[in-house]
């Protein structure tokens, strides 16, 4: 499985699964700005499907602030669906998905490939445990 090439997508999912494990993910806007502010968050997901304006200006004014990483993603359906936020049927496939416009990745859990790419391609900051 080593030898599978990595694409965005499936790096964001992998970094989210370990995150969930690890009790380290942050879903809502009022738990998001408060983790953003206490400087607790690693990394910040933003749905770029988001209609509210202030809700997308508040959160990248307040990464930009704190200078903590965001990375867009294009659906706040699929960005529910990797965080968590939806039911499994008996095959495994995600029902009643429920969208995400904004998460917070608190603890990585287990460093994984999907976070080494997501360091090296969006560059983001790592500091020693």
């Amino acid at each position: 499985m080593e030898a599978l090439e990595l694409d965005f997508d499936s790096a964001v999912q992998e970094v989210l699964k370990n995150s969930i494990a690890a009790n380290g993910i942050v879903r809502g806007l009022h738990e998001v700005t408060k983790a953003i502010e206490q400087r607790k968050a690693i990394v910040c997901f933003l749905a770029e499907s988001c209609d509210e304006v202030g809700y997308t200006n508040l959160v990248q004014a307040l990464c930009r602030e704190h200078e903590i990483p965001l990375i867009n993603i294009a659906d706040g359906k699929n960005l529910g669906e990797m965080a968590g936020l939806c039911k499994l049927d008996r095959k495994g496939c995600a029902r009643k998905v429920v969208a995400a416009s904004c998460i917070v990745v608190k603890d990585i859990g287990e460093e994984s490939r999907g976070w080494k790419y997501l360091v090296e391609k969006h560059k983001i900051p790592v500091a020693s445990r």
